[in-house]
């Protein structure tokens, strides 16, 4: 009970701040980008929300692969966002989606029990957020926007291969010799480990890779489209 009213703080707080940011550049606004403010917020919440909903739902946005090891598909809403939203965006939703690991992570075993400290869960994501931005504004600028859909899907899927790396990185930085010796040990009983422990892995991030390439498009162009609509 008391860790459901800690999550439900750190929530409440984190809105608290983004609603006050909200209502500091509303004011600060002509009336004509008050909307356009207003409506960026929303969006804002409704990613945040949908992020906490697949945290704290069990099985849809970290997916138990065994005991101790769990895949997330929390990377989509964050490309969605970012794509929606450029660089901006895209580091607010890595930053949310790197909280909601750590508070998931508080109740974890096995490797999963690794993120349960902020360095170690907040900054891969936060840095995979804010690349995914920048990678989709540059390609918003440089793409024709009929080849826009093709190349959105190959960003998504190698953006996510870049969050695995960023992830076992921040992991070997913050874990050396526990990394190392899940990857780097001669015994042959632990190397049999270690090679299932790596597929595995590999598995899951091919897994990520063709989901985000399959549902950042659609979804990209559904939400664009009306959102175009309601400025006209």
């Amino acid at each position: 009970m008391t860790d459901y009213i800690s999550v439900l703080s750190v929530i409440f707080f984190a809105l608290a701040i983004l609603l006050s940011f909200a209502l500091f550049e509303i004011i600060n606004q002509k009336e004509r980008d008050r909307h356009e403010v207003i409506a960026s917020m929303t969006l804002d919440a409704v990613f945040i929300a949908i992020i906490m909903l697949m945290t704290f739902v069990p099985n849809i946005g970290f997916i138990a692969i065994t005991p101790f090891l769990s895949l997330t598909l929390l990377h989509l809403p964050v490309l969605l966002g970012a794509a929606l939203g450029g660089p901006k965006k895209g580091l607010l939703l890595g930053l949310v989606f790197g909280i909601a690991s750590y508070m998931q992570a508080l109740s974890g075993t096995g490797f999963n029990a690794l993120f349960a400290f902020p360095w170690v869960a907040i900054p891969p994501r936060a840095a995979f957020g804010l690349l995914a931005g920048l990678t989709f504004s540059l390609l918003g600028k440089i793409v024709k926007k009929s080849h826009y859909g093709l190349y959105l899907a190959l960003a998504s899927a190698v953006l996510t291969a870049i969050h695995t790396g960023l992830v076992f990185l921040d992991l070997y930085i913050c874990y050396p010799a526990k990394i190392a010796e899940m990857f780097g040990s001669s015994e042959p009983v632990a190397s049999g480990t270690t090679w299932t422990f790596l597929l595995v892995i590999l598995v899951g991030m091919a897994g990520e890779m063709a989901v985000a390439a399959i549902v950042t498009p659609p979804l990209y162009l559904a939400v664009d489209k009306v959102r175009r609509r309601r400025k006209h």
